[in-house]
């Protein structure tokens, strides 16, 4: 009888109310900018597949992909990356490697800031296009300004309470997943040619 509303993710093993964004959108959106760039070797650095988000937004990477008729590479797709460290560790093998990217899709924002980190360390800030998913304090002031998928969330806030205040209010309907868009922020890193 308690009012629950999920956020970010739905929940497993129950049907309950849930506000999330379309992440394998998300995802998509920042391929498909990459490829508007000019750009046939993206990698993408994820979180654990076996969370929704992370499982979702490399769905919607190889969907872009494939409708660029770009052939996905084994070894630009690194998941199960957990940290900035673990970003810069797998972004410093990447450049290392005979065939470089010449884009990098960071899928949460701790790995686009590892990916960040690496890239101005290397003097290729300026060299490797970068688009991170979600915004963050600052995003807009390194340089160049990070590109990025940004999730509302004040619009993901007033989502969760509308639900959360109708449940009090006694709306005893079917629980309700609210999928709200991200959005392409072009700052610049993701804008960069190869």
């Amino acid at each position: 009888g308690l009012p629950v509303v999920f956020v970010d993710r739905r929940p497993n093993g129950i049907d309950a109310d849930s506000v999330t964004i379309d992440n394998a959108l998300g995802a998509q959106l920042a391929v498909e900018h990459l490829v508007a760039q000019g750009h046939r070797r993206i990698a993408m650095l994820g979180d654990l597949p076996t969370i929704q988000t992370a499982s979702a937004r490399v769905n919607g990477f190889r969907a872009a992909l494939a409708k660029a008729g770009i052939p996905e590479e084994a070894g630009l797709v690194e998941m199960s990356l957990r940290s900035a460290e673990d970003a810069i560790a797998v972004v410093g093998r990447l450049l290392d490697s005979a065939e470089p990217p010449t884009a990098i899709f960071a899928a949460r924002n701790s790995l686009a800031i590892g990916a960040l980190r690496l890239l101005h360390q290397r003097g290729a800030s300026r060299r490797i296009a970068l688009v991170g998913f979600d915004d963050f304090p600052l995003a807009d002031i390194v340089d160049p300004p990070l590109t990025v998928i940004r999730q509302d969330v004040n619009a993901i806030g007033a989502a969760v309470a509308r639900r959360l205040f109708a449940r009090i209010d006694g709306d005893d309907s079917v629980p309700q997943h609210i999928v709200l868009t991200p959005k392409l922020v072009p700052r610049g890193s993701g804008e960069i040619r190869p």
